[in-house]
């Protein structure tokens, strides 16, 4: 018996591995990864071999990487769980996680030698699809297979940070920093985090000193440009994305050279801003939120929304209170808006010039892009789903003013919204989208409690988009300080959690997962110091969950739903598909 058993579960591995061997033929033959007829195939006598698949991969030439592979015999383990790899990269770079997630698992099963590898690709897809835990798991299989791997470290930072770990993300890259000094990967995340904690002026100078002393980094000068724009300094900018194209065109990475080519075109067409004025005072970090926030493109993607929108005044309907400051910038106030236009299909990425590599319809897709043309000037905040799917909240200082709107989830979707109303008492808006997300992830009405002293205050939103990506939201964790805002307000709350521009509008959960409010404003501490010579610790302000209801017509709940409390990542995984990067155009 324990022989037939034996030879069942046999039959069944082996039966496995021939229907993954016909799948992997039926992707490089059938059809499932189109290459573009602008591709050519690789040079007369170039001997087909994983080498140069992977090296064709590495300069982004991935329909010249499938027609090698497709030359290839797959004829043992080894070199399938190669193919599976490659294959995996594939679809993670050309944003398809999922079908990238089921090859680097069977790449796992299938040689120990590719191990490693794989585990690091499995945590990378799960980092992509908000899989936190499942994503930290694998990447430390990878450091168990392999304890030098550096990969698996930034996959871990990444995860610290998305959940507000700030400090342990930070310990980690400069320990990996003074073992490895010239890892650019290192030196490129860890830039990020240093804009994150301390502003733009801080990474900017973190990267200039990795570039003195490597000065053909591609996409350390490619993120140099993104936070000089961030930072106000638009010539220099210019000028370091001009010179990290050239790199990418050198390193033959069409795609992240056209993405710069695209970018220079939006927000410099008549090339005035080519020479780099004097260095310029930097702005005091994060102390202030002074410009709308604007996107930055991702190499190897159109531009959506890469030019700056101008200044605006903020207009508040009580008397102002100079401590406060919106976390994305307020907009001035304007006739009645006209409705919304009708909703358009997001336009067809026009920047690569090469034909991308298309996949049939898979379980999840990459982020759908925002419906604005190329370089529109968009103002960005956060939002929360609410019971019904259509319903989204946010601050009414987000969209006031505007004329289109749209919004993209955690997961990726994107949907036309329209305003429905604004409260006049509360800085909130209300907003409709055209259907529900397809995950159907709501907060329920009955989950809307208010803040209570002591208890943990978790942010959710899009801060910092133009930095740190806008495909996923990032959590911020703190306590609420106290259950009424500055001179005593009832309607708001003061919580100790760090938020930044880009974070308005976003909800606030406590462990549980009750939504006990949305973020506002937070203190400005230069303002205040600057009146009073006073310093003062971060405080952030919310909004109170009590005031959405009323702002709703919705009763107060008892406050006894939300069970038990979740660690961050999993609270994160259940939040994704509710939080939303909320977009308005004027």
């Amino acid at each position: 018996m324990v022989r037939k058993k034996g030879d069942m579960m046999f039959a069944v591995l082996m039966t496995k591995k021939l229907l993954h061997r016909a799948l992997i033929a039926l992707v490089l033959s059938v059809g499932l990864i189109h290459v573009g007829s602008a591709a050519n195939p690789p040079e007369a006598g170039a001997k087909p071999t994983i080498e140069l698949a992977r090296g064709l991969i590495d300069a982004e030439q991935f329909e010249l990487a499938v027609a090698v592979l497709k030359q290839l015999e797959i004829n043992n383990d080894a070199m399938a769980a190669q193919v599976d790899l490659l294959l995996g990269r594939i679809y993670l770079a050309i944003g398809k996680p999922a079908k990238a997630l089921e090859f680097f698992e069977h790449a796992s099963m299938s040689s120990l030698d590719s191990e490693a590898e794989s585990y690091i690709g499995m945590a990378d897809a799960q980092l992509v699809l908000g899989d936190l835990s499942r994503a930290r798991k694998s990447a430390l299989m990878a450091l168990k297979t392999d304890p030098d791997i550096v990969a698996a470290h930034l996959v871990l930072a990444i995860a610290d940070q998305r959940i507000g770990h700030n400090a342990e993300a930070m310990t980690r890259l400069r320990k990996l920093q003074r073992n490895r000094p010239d890892q650019e990967d290192v030196a490129l995340v860890l830039a990020r985090y240093i804009t994150l904690q301390e502003g733009p002026s801080a990474g900017i100078r973190e990267l200039e000193t990795f570039i003195r002393i490597h000065p053909t980094a591609a996409d350390a000068k490619n993120l140099l440009g993104q936070l000089l724009w961030a930072a106000g300094r638009k010539a220099e900018a210019v000028q370091a994305r001009t010179e990290a194209k050239q790199l990418y065109l050198d390193r033959n990475r069409q795609g992240s050279a056209a993405a710069m080519v695209a970018w220079l075109k939006a927000v410099d067409p008549q090339g005035q801003l080519k020479q780099p004025p004097k260095a310029e005072e930097p702005p005091k970090a994060l102390a202030k939120v002074e410009e709308p926030q604007k996107p930055l493109l991702p190499p190897a993607t159109p531009p959506i929304k890469a030019e700056e929108a101008p200044k605006f005044q903020a207009k508040v309907e009580e008397p102002a209170k100079p401590s406060i400051q919106p976390a994305p910038p307020p907009i001035k106030a304007e006739e009645p808006q006209p409705p919304l236009a009708k909703a358009e299909e997001p336009p067809k990425p026009t920047a690569q010039p090469r034909t991308p590599v298309q996949i049939a319809p898979l379980p999840r897709s990459a982020p759908e892009p925002l419906p604005f043309a190329p370089g529109s000037p968009i103002m960005t905040g956060s939002g929360i789903v609410l019971e019904g799917g259509r319903l989204i909240i946010t601050n009414k200082h987000v969209i006031e003013g505007t004329r289109k709107l749209a919004v993209r989830n955690g997961t990726g979707y994107v949907r036309i919204a329209r305003l429905i109303k604004v409260s006049k008492e509360d800085d909130l808006a209300l907003l409709e989208i055209s259907k529900p997300f397809p995950e159907g992830a709501v907060t329920p009405f009955a989950d809307l409690v208010d803040p209570v002293p002591g208890r943990a205050a978790i942010v959710m939103g899009f801060p910092l988009i133009s930095i740190l990506g806008d495909e996923q939201p990032a959590l911020t964790e703190g306590i609420v300080a106290k259950t009424s805002g500055v001179s005593n307000d009832p309607n708001t709350f003061q919580m100790t959690t760090k938020i930044n521009k880009g974070n308005s509008g976003g909800p606030v959960f406590d462990k549980q997962g009750r939504l006990i409010g949305v973020t506002m404003a937070k203190m400005d501490v230069a303002g205040i110091f600057e009146k009073s010579g006073t310093l003062i610790e971060d405080i952030s302000i919310g909004i109170k969950a009590s005031r959405i209801l009323h702002f709703l017509g919705k009763e107060p709940s008892d406050g006894k739903r939300g069970g038990a409390e979740r660690n961050l990542e999993d609270l994160y995984q259940e939040m994704l598909p509710r939080a939303v990067l909320v977009a308005a155009q004027k």
